[in-house]
């Protein structure tokens, strides 16, 4: 196979590299600190005792996640309107600036509300660069092999996930948080030279037909709107969980079974690696057996299944490792073997929301998508650090699973009248 080949299979071009670039310095950039913020409020929250200092973290956590939702939902319309209007190149390169902004927020301050915004600067370059990524797979990429292009993607995406936080929980463990921050900060610049010189040769997109959000909302296809609707309520479930896993992981080391923090955050990382590596190890061959599947509606039904036995499988698999008289690791490690495997249907979801919209609307139509869906499970993570400190991690781990199910249920009953296979598979 030559090379012209094979960055055709996998959907390559010049602006499609250029997506990689960006997805994998800033994405990187994220993970070598964005997995331990809990453990570094944890140091710097005033407290008597080790468990009201884990408590005020989780309320940190809590409010960082719902504010940093609620940010994203306008970030994605307005990566989308962007995108749209100055093209993807602009978009891609606009969407390194709110980092850089909160690196130089978070390295001049201890104070934890002030680490919470440099955060939430830091943190939504994602949805100010996923519209300009959607649009340029929809434009540049065959249908048929749009799938493979976000799996190639997602691959980018993670591999961030698997070598950050491995490096970032040896940097936090052996040197400090602000060295995690200042090899971060040298990952976005390195993402600013990649994604210019790639895009130099793109020409400004001319702008199309003004389409107002409410008539592309109107719009919006049935299937696209029952998908949204399930996604909503898997990703209130997963929200339960996700932020929260690292420090629930690093108190069940600590607190109930003597270890270092040293040791908890290096293992903490080394489980997020692990989940990583996994979802790595499925994303072409779904991808290309999607490819050649009639529907990627299973696909996705089963991801959102494994979204929602994550927060479960962190509370019963440790227990179940003990009670068969094996190390605790043995459980945490199945149960983010777990979580990497709910990747299985991502890629194929993307294909489908990209294809679902006409190319003139299609940058603003996914901003708008990703963007309701971020402002209807936003208050989640809030919601989640409440019941933590009233029922404790566990019980709050098992209502968010309980709601992630719901909805994997409302997504299997409703796609049945999807009569058929979306549009260019």
């Amino acid at each position: 196979m030559t090379r012209e080949t094979a960055a055709q299979w996998l959907g390559l071009n010049r602006a499609t590299v250029a997506v990689l670039a960006v997805i994998g310095c800033l994405g990187l950039s994220e993970e070598l600190w964005s997995d331990f913020v809990s453990l570094h409020l944890k140091d710097l929250v005033p407290s008597a005792t080790p468990a009201g200092a884990t408590l005020a973290a989780a309320m940190y956590v809590g409010v960082l996640a719902s504010a940093k939702n609620l940010l994203e939902g306008f970030g994605y319309i307005i990566g989308g309107t962007v995108a749209h209007r100055m093209g993807p190149r602009v978009a891609l390169a606009v969407s390194a600036a709110p980092m850089a902004a909160g690196f130089t927020v978070m390295l001049m301050t201890r104070q934890p509300w002030a680490i919470v915004a440099g955060a939430l600067l830091m943190s939504n370059w994602d949805p100010l660069s996923v519209p300009a990524a959607f649009d340029i797979v929809g434009s540049e990429v065959p249908k048929n092999r749009r799938t493979m292009a976000f799996a190639v993607q997602s691959i980018q995406k993670r591999l961030p996930k698997l070598i950050g936080p491995a490096i970032g929980g040896v940097v936090f463990a052996t040197i400090g948080y602000w060295m995690n921050l200042t090899l971060a900060f040298a990952c976005v610049g390195l993402s600013v030279v990649l994604q210019l010189s790639l895009t130099a040769r793109m020409r400004p997109k001319a702008e199309g037909p003004h389409v107002p959000l409410g008539e592309i909302l109107r719009d919006m296809p049935p299937d696209l709107r029952r998908l949204l609707s399930a996604e909503i309520l898997i990703r209130w479930g997963d929200w339960f969980a996700r932020d929260f896993a690292v420090l629930y992981v690093a108190v069940l080391l600590t607190s109930r079974l003597g270890w270092s923090d040293a040791a908890a955050a290096k293992t903490a990382g080394f489980l997020l690696a692990i989940m990583a590596a996994t979802a790595l190890a499925t994303y072409v061959p779904v991808a290309k057996w999607v490819d050649r599947s009639p529907s990627p509606r299973p696909f996705i039904g089963l991801t959102f299944l494994l979204f929602s036995l994550f927060p479960i499988c962190l509370v019963v698999l440790p227990r179940v490792s003990v009670a068969l008289r094996l190390p605790v690791t043995a459980g945490l490690v199945l149960t983010f073997v777990i979580n990497g495997l709910r990747e299985l249907g991502e890629p194929a979801r993307k294909a489908l929301i990209a294809t679902g919209f006409p190319p003139h609307i299609r940058a603003r139509a996914v901003g708008l998508y990703w963007g309701l869906r971020s402002f209807a499970f936003f208050p989640a993570p809030l919601v989640a650090a409440l019941l933590w400190n009233r029922l404790g991690p566990e019980r709050t781990f098992v209502v968010g699973g309980t709601i992630g199910l719901v909805g994997t249920a409302w997504y299997f009953a409703s796609s049945r009248t999807d009569k058929h296979p979306p549009s260019g598979r």
